[in-house]
Formats: structure tokens, C-alpha cells, sequence
């Protein structure tokens, strides 16, 4: 033993010595990575700040579709691309397409009542009626998914909040027939009454718009409950899904429509009638007659899908296509589906939805572009996603180059607000290969990564999955600002997003190195199609306006609309005895089952849309 600690203590100097120098090599080695992985990482963080400053800025007004913000963001891609040396993939950077972005008055647009007032001693039909008109635009607007049309003589019923609940036994319908009538209807929350509380257009007005018309009304005229916007009317403006036919629809000042209320039932009296018995007050007015016209024209413009290829390396896998892509669009001056609740106009500039995701596409084009991988990859800058995915689903339906050499997408929607090092992927369980994927790149960055399985959600991965693509979505969450004026690029974690951009880059180095395109999997999901009912149906909607019906994209695995035998492309036009037009039609149609009801849906199918089938679907409660 004496023997070997000698020897051990001989040679530990010249051990000792080249392991100093190891280590002095190693720490230089670190120091070097560090610095140089630092330096890159601000180069990134700065080349991305210089992209969402301009996107997310004053002059590009919120990028909504059709808008020169929106052209000079389109335009800004485009030149992005060009510098760092992407190839159109057809003849142009640019992929047009038509989209509705505004409606407005035409023709005639009326409301007039022809109110008798009744005299002693003269019968009602010898008296001449007394005309009062109000004016479009101040007194009163049509709503911009009213149908065009006349009609006169119409009867008028007030109809309370417009609702039916079969749930909690309350129905403003029952003891009124308003068959070819018209109806007031409040247009706030009974379940919520706020006097203060300022009302938007959203579903529940549509709601009760087809509930309305189900009834047999011809005609809806909303009013505000008694508060501080009762005289504030809603904006005429194009509807970001699909109109509801069959009924035309109004929004009148509260101080304006009391005038035609009777003296002995005015407005105020039957709405605080309503809230305190927590019953209906409906009934029909005596003596009066409406004459009613709308008349809407829409507006189109085309807008633009930016689209740029970097060929890959190696030319077997050429036609093997990546695709990266990120909607460039936001809301403005913000339309429905804004959440800001102040009564002053502002942009909405969407720093971090999406000019995040646009910066971060773009800065992987200039990384590609230097490095390219063994599969080329398309950069698709998406237009008008906030309206219900209409760029990607145009690019689906109309692809420049066929969707058969599509791979993969990788999707960058808000990856600007990276917090606590959270990382959101989606669509993980889209292919078998992506789990393993993600678990090795990370252990170079450690993300901590949540992860969904399904390929659907509310971006334009969805598209490319429901034509079977496997997808991945990266976003780093939603926060306070999300659709409201103050999402401005001095919120955005420039470092957070540089360490997301550099992932991403990695993922897409992986996967444009695979030996084999990864598998495609459809991920059985128990997500419903509406928020609003108990029941489920497994259907994805195109959300772009169609004249037969709604247009579906797909339909979920293991859902009642699979097992029905509905299927992608089928146009729904019927459900029960309910035609069905648009989303906002079949949402109140869900709202009228219970789980294990069996409905027969009725679709339009073949290339043409003319083959009518009849489908019988069982519906599911939510799990």
C-alpha cells in the first residue's frame, strides 16, 4: 500500500498540471460559448424588437384585413423575405384572396310605425294613422348580419330579453304568437342585470336572433336595458362569420323606441317587472303597424397570404416541404372580438398577437436561408386569422404547391410573453414522433413544456391538420393585454422570444434531418363545437361565409359526427327542423339537445355540393 501511495504521489503533480490546463481550457471553451451564445441570443432579441416595433406600430393602425396597416405589413414580409433570399413558391411573394371588410347602407333603409290612437265615439279602422319614422344611422342601424328585404304592416310584439330556457322553465315566447311579427328584444344579460355595464354584439345577440326567428318572427329590433350605453348604438359592421337568413335585424336608441311603447305598458315599467319577478312580460302592442326595409351591401377587397420557400440540401427529400407559418393580422381598432371595455377608440396594435409570431417567422427565415436544411421549407405569413383562419384555410383549399409534398407545419402564434420559462406545445400527439422530439431538443434549452395532444385549436395549424398534416403550435400564453388595446411591444420578452425562436429552429433542424417524413396521427379529442350547449358534435367549421349552409372542414375522431358518417367538405344545411346557414345556427341548435338525443342532420356532398344526404347522429354530453 506504502508502494502505491508512493507512486500515486510521484505522478500527481503532472496530473495535476495537465488537468489545470484542461480546466483552464474547458472554462475558456465556456466562457466563449457563453459570451458567443449571448451576443447571438441579442442579436436575435434586437433583430426581433426592430420587426414588432414596426408591426405592432402607430402607422400600421392593428393590421386588421383589408386596411393599409394590413397591406404595409404584407408588404413588409414580402421584403423581409426577398433580403434574406427566399424564392417565391408560385410567381409571387403574395397568394390573394377575396374576403367581406365592410357593409354599409343601400338602397332604402326604413323604419316606419303607423300608430292609431284611439278616440271616443270613432272606430279604430276610420281613424288615420299617425306616422313616425326613424332615421338610419342616428335613430336607429340595421345589424350587418340582417338580411335585405321589405316588409309592411307587421305587427309588433315585446318579447322581454328574448330568451328561452328550458332549463330553468323560463321561455319570453310563451303565451305570444309572433309568427310573421316583429320583436323587441333587450339586449342584455337577465341573468347578469348591470345597469352600468356597457353591452357588445356577440352570440348571445345572434342567439336570440334565431331564437327569434324559430319563433316565426320576421323581424328583431334589439334595445339596450336602461343604463349609460341604453342610447349607444352597435356598430354596423361586417359579421366576421356568416349572416343569419330569414329575419332582418335592428338596434335602436332606448330613448327613441320608448316613444312607440303604450302609455299604460312603457318600456321601463315592464323590463323592472321582468327582473323582479324573474318572469316574462311579453305581450303585443295594440294599434300599431310597422314598415320595415334593410338594405346592406358588402363590401370586398383582397388581401394576402405571404409566401416564401428556402430550397432544402438534399435532392431526394426536395419535395418534402416544412411549413412555418404565423398570421400577420390583428383587429385594428378592434371589432367583436375585442375584450377592451373602454368607451374611447384605440388601436389595438397586437404586439404579441401575432406580430411576436410573424418576428420570429421571420427571423427564421434569415437563419435558414444561411443554413439550409435536407428539406426545403415554406415561410407562410397567414392574413386574416382573427376573422376565423381564412388565410390558412384558403392556402389548404388552394395550395400552390400540393398539399401531398407537405411534411409537417410548425405554427408561432403569441411567443412574445414568455413567463417563468413556460412553454406551451400543441398538437404533440399528431405524430408519434414529435414527443421524443421535443423531450431531446429541450434538454438543451429547459422549457418547461406543457403539452396538448390535439392538432386543433383557435390558429392556423388547425388547417393543416384537418387535411391531415401533423402540426406543432408554440405560444407562450395568454395574459391581461390578449385582444385589448395595451398588447405593445414594450411588453414583449424580447430575450423569452429569441430562446423560443432558437428552439424552434432546432425542432425544424430535426425534423428537416429525419430519415423518414414523420406519421400523421389523429388525435381523438372530447372538445365540443359549442360553448353554449350540453352536447357535443365532433364537427370543425369553416368559418368562412357559404351560401348553402356551414361548410365543414372535418370531423373530430371517435365524435358523434364521425360515427354519424358526416364527413369533411360536407355542407350542413339542415339539423332536425332547424335549417342550418352558418355557425351561429347550429350553436343554437346544440343548445336545444341533451346528451344521448338522436338528431338527423342533413348534408350537401360531392364535388358539386348536390347530393342531399340524411344522417342520423346520436349526440354526446361533454366529458
Amino acid at each position: 500500500m506504502r508502494v502505491s501511495c508512493s507512486i500515486i504521489l510521484y505522478l500527481q503533480p503532472e496530473i495535476m498540471k495537465r488537468q489545470f490546463q484542461l480546466s483552464i481550457v474547458s472554462l475558456v471553451l465556456a466562457v466563449v460559448t457563453y459570451v458567443v451564445a449571448t451576443a447571438q441570443n441579442a442579436d436575435v432579441a434586437n433583430r426581433v424588437r426592430t420587426h414588432i416595433t414596426y408591426l405592432a406600430g402607430e402607422q400600421l393602425a392593428g393590421r386588421y384585413p383589408g386596411t393599409e396597416g394590413n397591406k404595409l405589413a404584407a408588404d413588409y414580409i414580402a421584403a423581409e423575405f426577398q433580403r434574406n433570399g427566399l424564392k417565391p413558391l408560385g410567381t409571387s411573394y403574395f397568394q390573394e384572396f377575396p374576403i367581406p371588410v365592410g357593409v354599409s347602407l343601400t338602397g332604402d333603409n326604413m323604419a316606419q310605425f303607423e300608430l292609431i290612437i284611439p278616440k271616443v265615439g270613432i272606430p279604430n279602422d276610420q281613424l288615420k294613422p299617425v306616422k313616425i319614422g326613424w332615421k338610419p344611422g342616428i335613430d336607429y342601424t340595421p345589424l350587418g348580419f340582417s338580411e335585405s328585404k321589405s316588409l309592411s304592416g307587421l305587427p309588433i310584439v315585446f318579447c322581454g330579453f328574448g330568451t328561452t330556457d328550458s332549463a330553468k322553465n323560463y321561455d319570453d315566447y310563451a303565451g305570444v304568437d309572433v309568427k310573421g311579427k316583429v320583436v323587441i328584444v333587450l339586449s342584455g344579460d337577465r341573468e347578469n342585470y348591470n345597469l352600468h355595464g356597457k353591452f357588445k354584439v356577440d352570440n348571445a345577440v345572434r342567439m336570440r336572433t334565431i331564437n327569434a326567428r324559430q319563433h316565426g318572427a320576421v323581424a328583431v329590433i334589439f334595445v339596450h336595458p336602461q343604463g349609460d350605453s341604453s342610447d349607444v348604438l352597435m356598430p354596423l359592421r361586417v359579421d366576421s362569420k356568416a349572416n343569419i337568413s330569414g329575419i332582418m335585424v335592428f338596434h335602436v336608441k332606448r330613448s327613441i323606441i320608448t316613444k312607440i311603447f303604450p302609455r299604460e305598458r312603457p318600456i321601463i315599467t315592464e323590463e323592472e317587472k321582468i327582473m323582479k319577478s324573474k318572469q316574462p312580460s311579453s305581450f303585443e302592442f295594440p294599434n300599431i303597424k310597422a314598415n320595415l326595409s334593410v338594405g346592406l351591401k358588402t363590401e370586398e377587397t383582397t388581401i394576402a397570404n405571404v409566401i416564401g420557400v428556402v430550397p432544402g440540401t438534399d435532392a431526394q427529400l426536395s419535395k418534402e416541404y416544412i411549413v412555418v407559418g404565423a398570421h400577420y393580422d390583428h383587429l385594428g381598432w378592434g371589432d367583436e372580438h375585442s375584450l377592451y371595455e373602454g368607451n374611447e377608440r384605440k388601436i389595438h396594435f397586437g404586439a404579441d398577437d401575432n406580430a411576436s409570431g410573424t418576428a420570429g417567422m421571420l427571423e427564421l427565415t434569415s437563419i435558414i436561408a444561411k443554413n439550409p436544411l435536407p428539406r426545403p421549407v415554406i415561410f407562410m405569413a397567414f392574413n386574416a386569422e382573427e376573422r376565423g383562419l381564412l388565410g390558412s384555410a384558403y392556402y389548404v383549399k388552394n395550395p400552390v404547391s400540393t398539399l401531398d409534398d407537405v411534411v409537417c407545419m410548425v405554427n408561432l402564434d403569441m411567443i412574445g410573453r414568455l413567463k417563468d420559462n413556460k412553454l406551451n406545445a400543441q398538437g404533440v400527439g399528431t405524430s408519434s414522433k414529435w414527443k421524443e422530439l421535443l423531450d431531446s431538443v429541450n434538454k438543451q434549452y429547459n422549457f418547461a413544456i406543457s403539452t396538448t395532444e390535439d392538432g386543433l385549436g383557435a390558429s392556423d395549424h388547425s388547417s393543416f391538420y384537418t387535411k391531415d398534416k401533423p402540426v406543432l403550435f408554440f405560444f407562450t400564453g395568454l395574459h391581461t393585454d390578449y385582444h385589448r388595446p395595451t398588447d405593445t411591444p414594450d411588453k414583449i420578452n424580447y430575450e423569452g422570444e429569441s430562446k423560443v425562436i432558437q428552439f424552434t429552429e432546432s425542432v425544424l433542424r430535426m425534423i428537416g434531418a429525419m430519415p423518414t417524413k414523420p406519421d400523421f396521427v389523429k388525435v381523438k379529442t372530447t372538445q365540443s363545437a359549442s360553448a353554449v350547449s350540453k352536447v357535443t358534435l365532433g364537427v370543425i367549421p369553416d368559418y368562412s361565409d357559404h351560401p348553402k349552409g356551414l361548410h365543414i372542414t372535418g370531423v373530430r375522431e371517435g365524435s358523434p359526427a364521425e360515427k354519424g358518417g358526416l364527413k369533411g367538405d360536407d355542407v350542413i344545411i339542415k339539423m332536425g327542423d332547424i335549417p342550418i346557414k352558418g355557425i351561429y345556427d347550429l350553436m343554437y341548435c346544440l343548445g336545444k339537445f341533451n346528451p344521448g338525443d338522436k338528431v338527423t342532420i342533413v348534408v350537401l356532398r360531392g364535388p358539386k355540393e348536390d347530393k342531399e344526404v340524411a344522417l342520423p347522429v346520436v349526440l354526446e354530453g361533454k366529458k
